[in-house]
């Protein structure tokens, strides 16, 4: 797959004969939860340095087509409405340009944006595209990846009806042009989190929840591939490094290819038993707290919480176990800690996710089956010891990129503080 950059777009325009610009579709509601007539909308992106005024562009449906006019500021999404009142009433956002006049089928259709003669891009659903099989009732449809691939899987089904304005191109530019820009996709956290500034304790944590509902739900089988991405090894693309052994591993020597309790699984870091136990619900496979494990450390870890103490484990001395805790390595407590208060964070139980309210105990053990871990204040310690590094801020950029959210924790460490240390007599 390749990177979406402007220099990347230019050569793939000249050297195939596919068409690329530098303006691309990145979100549609095409089947709104109230109104269709009202509230669809389409969401473009700007991925180059440079301003690009849209005359002379055009969106088109199997329906008909609506001219576009205005500017798209660099690195900047620009929203295309149907009503700049519903979306106001659905989002708190007013569309760049209001007023399209497609009307998008809800049982095969498709967008297409066009410079002048010229299709530059595209994105089908219910099979209005030959193969694009995405079916989203009542919800948005968003790219996943900033890579492009021209077809269905750079797409997505969003958690609800989707968070115009954001997604995941979010590189900045610097220097005065392509050339001297980043080209990495990166969040701007300022916008990102805006709702979520001046706030504490209770106040933050419900903020928080907020921007983080509407993430991208994935398959239990993507898993592999998404985590197999987020926590590949920096000095070896071919393999990932597992959460509790620390080893670097081949990405294939996998659970399911082998038999061996040395290869790596799937771990729930907050233990699937303890709320979620079913794939339906959105915590199962949201890969936040999903990290390549070895089968056996993983077995030893079982679903129990986290705690000091304990005997080394054979295997992995670093990490130490009981029969009602597990203690991990010291070079990703902190890791595991920022895990389990996004997922405290992210699932209040008052969504559409399947998932019930998620709670951190200041206690040990908090049975098998309960929506609650411990222990709050041991993990509270752990993260102030162990502070972020640069390989847990790349899995979150790349997180992101997969999933369209973040952890919180992460980027803004001092947060955790803020929301438990009270509990903590911190």
């Amino acid at each position: 797959m390749k990177q979406i950059t402007t220099l990347t777009l230019f050569v793939a325009a000249l050297l195939t004969c596919s068409s690329y610009g530098n303006v691309l579709i990145s979100e549609v509601l095409y089947d709104a939860p109230n109104n269709d007539s009202t509230e669809e909308f389409v969401e473009l992106y700007n991925n180059s340095c440079t301003a690009i005024n849209l005359q002379g562009y055009s969106l088109q449906d199997n329906g008909g087509s609506f001219n576009l006019s205005g500017t798209v500021a660099p690195r900047s999404y620009f929203l295309v409405a149907k009503s700049s009142a519903a979306m106001q009433n659905l989002y708190g956002k007013t569309p760049q340009l209001a007023g399209l006049t497609l009307a998008f089928g809800n049982s095969g259709d498709y967008v297409k944006l066009r410079n002048g003669s010229s299709e530059i891009d595209s994105v089908g659903w219910e099979n209005g595209l030959f193969g694009w099989s995405i079916n989203a009732v009542d919800k948005s449809i968003s790219r996943i990846s900033s890579n492009d691939t021209n077809t269905v899987s750079d797409w997505g089904v969003s958690g609800n009806y989707g968070n115009p304005g954001t997604g995941v191109f979010t590189a900045g530019c610097s220097g005065g042009g392509d050339t001297g820009g980043s080209t990495d996709p990166v969040v701007n956290q300022p916008t990102y989190y805006a709702a979520a500034l001046g706030k504490s304790g209770s106040e933050l944590k419900a903020a928080l929840n907020n921007i983080l509902r509407g993430h991208v739900r994935l398959t239990y089988s993507q898993v592999w591939d998404a985590i197999s991405y987020t926590d590949e090894d920096p000095n070896n693309s071919n393999n990932v490094i597992l959460l509790y052994a620390g080893r670097s591993e081949a990405k294939s020597f996998r659970a399911g290819q082998t038999n061996s309790l040395d290869a790596w699984n799937r771990e729930h870091v907050w233990a699937k038993s303890h709320g979620f136990p079913n794939e339906s619900q959105y915590a199962y496979t949201d890969i936040h707290h999903l990290r390549p494990a070895d089968v056996s450390i993983n077995s030893s870890r079982a679903n129990k919480d986290f705690d000091l103490g304990g005997t080394a484990l054979a295997e992995s001395p670093e990490n130490k176990t009981d029969s009602d805790s597990f203690e991990p390595r010291n070079a990703v407590k902190g890791d595991v800690a920022r895990m389990m208060f996004y997922m405290d964070v992210r699932y209040e139980g008052s969504d559409d996710t399947g998932t019930p309210n998620l709670i951190l105990r200041n206690f040990a053990p908090t049975g098998s089956s309960a929506p609650e871990m411990g222990k709050l204040c041991v993990l509270l310690q752990w993260h102030l010891q162990d502070p972020v590094d640069s390989f847990e801020t790349r899995r979150n950029n790349r997180i992101y990129e997969w999933q369209q959210n973040r952890n919180p924790f992460i980027d803004n460490p001092q947060w955790a503080q803020s929301i438990y240390g009270a509990s903590c007599g911190l």
